[in-house]
């Protein structure tokens, strides 16, 4: 029986609930925290493997994009599955990559965001922030912020001020307020602190939709990158590019690069409806055509 389930909207409680079952039948998974979201959320982190070679991958920066962070749990139970029973997948003899590579995964970077996009009944009663979001109460599937209505994947260090002239949003709500300044939110803060702590060989950060796979920034290409970005490519069918100019700052994946020179990419997963949540229904084939992503990141990062 699997314990990570495809019959529900994935909010914060059902991944703090998976981690510990999850923890209970593979006692190795190790379960930290980055520090917490702006309501005092957890923001877990786990680590597969014990390499040297450190591969970082990253799930809902953005609150309607909770697929996301399905998606990657699901791989953390294959994974562990897979290594326990000591088998060779697709290629990949998995004891070998666990030996070679830590995976260091936050899958859900945005906890307050998405329980508030879910309509979670815990944070509505709670009324937190409830002057930024209560307003758009009727079609908060649509919400992508954080609980104070900044885009946190528009508030990283690289080119801020930038996508502030690009955005145009200059006051908090669902989507596209890159915040006050860079750097505001407490969840973009431990994003980065806890980046310069592990210093990575190469991250990965999840987002929806479009499947499509960004690996530079601006004039910043690195060849490793784009190499192994053409694996990606062949292995999900999903498109190596680059982002529209008016999207090409401020996000996690630009400060890596900026900051580290290192292969940095962001995913966009499966294909939908602009400006919805990926449907449920298509979780299971989302994951097939990205799964042998990670596989591949641990070998070559």
């Amino acid at each position: 029986m699997s314990i990570i389930k495809l019959d529900k909207n994935y909010t914060y409680d059902i991944l703090k609930n998976d981690l510990i079952f999850l923890k209970i039948l593979y006692p190795n998974l190790e379960i930290k925290s980055i520090g917490k979201s702006t309501l005092g959320e957890d923001i877990k982190y786990i680590i597969l493997g014990k390499g040297e070679r450190k591969l970082f991958i990253n799930a809902s920066h953005h609150a309607n994009e909770w697929m996301t962070s399905l998606i990657i749990m699901l791989f953390i139970e294959k994974y562990l599955e897979l290594y326990k029973n000591k088998k060779m997948y697709k290629g990949y003899v998995i004891e070998e990559l666990w030996n070679r590579t830590s995976i260091f995964i936050v899958p859900m970077v945005n906890p307050d965001g998405v329980n508030l996009c879910l309509k979670d009944k815990k944070i509505i009663i709670n009324k937190s922030y409830e002057e930024i979001w209560k307003k758009y109460e009727n079609n908060l599937e649509g919400w992508k912020a954080n609980i104070r209505g900044v885009d946190l994947n528009l508030n990283y260090p690289a080119g801020w001020e930038e996508a502030v002239k690009n955005k145009k949003i200059y006051s908090p709500g669902p989507r596209d307020y890159p915040g006050p300044n860079s750097v505001s939110e407490i969840e973009t803060k431990n994003m980065i602190d806890f980046s310069k702590l592990f210093l990575f060989d190469m991250t990965i950060s999840l987002h929806s939709q479009g499947q499509e796979i960004y690996w530079s920034y601006l004039d910043k290409k690195i060849k490793k990158a784009y190499d192994i970005g053409k694996i990606f490519e062949r292995v999900s069918g999903y498109t190596l590019t680059q982002p529209q100019y008016t999207s090409s700052f401020a996000g996690y994946k630009d400060w890596y690069i900026q900051t580290f020179n290192k292969p940095s990419y962001t995913i966009e997963i499966g294909k939908g409806k602009e400006g919805e949540s990926l449907p449920l229904k298509d979780a299971q084939k989302i994951y097939e055509e990205v799964e042998e992503i990670f596989l591949v990141a641990a070998q070559m990062c």
